[in-house]
């Protein structure tokens, strides 16, 4: 059977469009400390913009936990102040609660008045990363190269529907064991293995 997959991923145009080798010479890095726990230290970043979906949306917000290294990912129309605080706020926080830290790029739509409020008011620290220098949000910045080719592969080209994949793709993801961890984001973030669809059902 993975010899049948190995022969039809290589026969695959769009596979072999976007499967693109991100391998690179060891170099001296200056990792971030890895947290204590979950929801201590998570990282943002865009991507995007993409071709606008029949629901209007042309940027994907991309959030992750540095220590689980669960990545939450929501498609947005545009990535203004007041977008990307509502969607941290409702889409993480509440469900998650307050972050010791939060790590973004310096993009207007991260460091600004509105976002700086947010912070001192509900209580976290903003980090932001060096000018022209991605590496800094390294974790975040690889997954957007890894789940970019995965949507492209799968959406309808036609009609532009990539955001219907979203979440079959980040649920994937969080699912696939992680090479730094040995264990899958979802094990970490909920203490067990998620029940599959090939899974065999319990008598």
């Amino acid at each position: 059977m993975k010899q049948s997959i190995i022969q039809h991923i290589q026969s695959c145009l769009p596979c072999q469009q976007h499967n693109i080798s991100r391998t690179k010479k060891p170099d001296q890095l200056n990792p971030i400390p890895t947290p204590e726990g979950p929801f201590q230290l998570i990282g943002i970043a865009y991507c995007g913009p993409f071709q606008p979906t029949p629901r209007g949306n042309q940027y994907v917000l991309c959030i992750t936990n540095y220590f689980t290294r669960w990545m939450t990912a929501i498609a947005l129309p545009d990535c203004s102040d007041q977008t990307t605080a509502q969607t941290l706020f409702n889409n993480y926080i509440c469900q998650y609660g307050v972050p010791l830290a939060i790590l973004s790029d310096q993009g207007t739509h991260f460091k600004n008045q509105l976002m700086e409020s947010i912070a001192k008011l509900i209580g976290y620290n903003h980090i932001f990363s060096s000018v022209y220098h991605p590496q800094s949000n390294e974790m975040i910045e690889r997954f957007n190269a890894t789940f970019v080719p995965q949507i492209a592969k799968l959406q309808d080209l036609e009609n532009n529907n990539w955001n219907e994949f979203l979440s079959p793709v980040i649920f994937a993801y969080n699912i696939d064991i992680h090479a730094t961890t040995n264990y899958s984001p979802f094990q970490l973030q909920f203490g067990r293995e998620p029940r599959l669809p090939t899974d065999e059902p319990s008598s």
